[in-house]
């Protein structure tokens, strides 16, 4: 399953940038994200190949997530994936600058690791699309306060 948004936010690109390069920015925005822990030493000048776990809320669990920083064009692209044993999912933003501000293109991609999981993608797709757009309003609330994101 593939979901893609546009967003318009009325910041610098640098700072709609770290919405989501900087973890603790993350946390503010990405519903249930309660950790990121890098795996190994983080390089913030060139992340490429960086590894970390992310612990989300979902529902009454912790549910752990195995991550890579697999693209980074700062401030114009980042791409990460995410793995559990249920799916894989694959996360690129790219930002560009716009008069006003900046243009975030988001796209995910869900590999579902069974049959299983693809009806159960199917069936609650709404629910996604949901979250997604609650994730992407919050992180252009970020990026648009005054200060530092």
């Amino acid at each position: 399953m593939k979901t893609t948004r546009s967003v318009t936010i009325h910041a610098p690109i640098e700072r709609a940038f770290a919405c989501v390069a900087d973890n603790d920015n993350v946390k503010k925005w990405a519903q249930g994200v309660e950790e990121i822990i890098p795996r190994e030493p983080w390089n913030p000048a060139n992340p490429v190949g960086s590894r970390f776990t992310q612990k989300i809320r979902e529902g009454g669990r912790l549910s752990a997530y195995e991550g890579e920083v697999v693209a980074y064009d700062a401030p114009r692209h980042m791409a990460i994936t995410l793995d559990n044993p249920q799916f894989t999912m694959r996360v690129d933003y790219r930002f560009s600058e716009i008069p006003g501000g900046t243009r975030l293109d988001y796209t995910a991609e869900t590999i579902q690791s069974n049959w299983v999981g693809r009806i159960f993608g199917v069936l609650f797709g709404w629910l996604t699309n949901r979250i997604l757009d609650k994730q992407m309003a919050a992180l252009k609330a970020l990026a648009e306060q005054d200060g530092d994101a």
